[in-house]
């Protein structure tokens, strides 16, 4: 079984075509790694796979920026829901 940040790793690896291995800690927007558009997609990708409702303030950059930053942003809203 594969935890949280490697189902999110692997996504963004599968969809987003990047070869390399991410460190749970790098910049995937300054990287190019991500862009506007995958934002949106790993966003609507989070929620599926996660069974979390976004709100439009959680998709800013301080949670989608890196691995870390989204699956922190992921147990919040877990912790939330409860």
């Amino acid at each position: 079984m594969s935890s949280d940040i490697d189902r999110l790793r692997e996504y963004i690896r599968t969809e987003m075509d990047y070869p390399d291995h991410i460190e749970a800690d790098v910049d995937l927007l300054k990287g190019d790694i991500l862009d506007s558009f995958s934002i949106v997609q790993l966003a609507v990708w989070i929620e599926e796979t996660f069974n979390l409702e976004l709100e439009a303030e959680d998709l800013v950059r301080d949670n989608l920026y890196s691995l870390d930053s989204m699956l922190n942003m992921i147990n919040n809203k877990r912790a939330s829901a409860n």
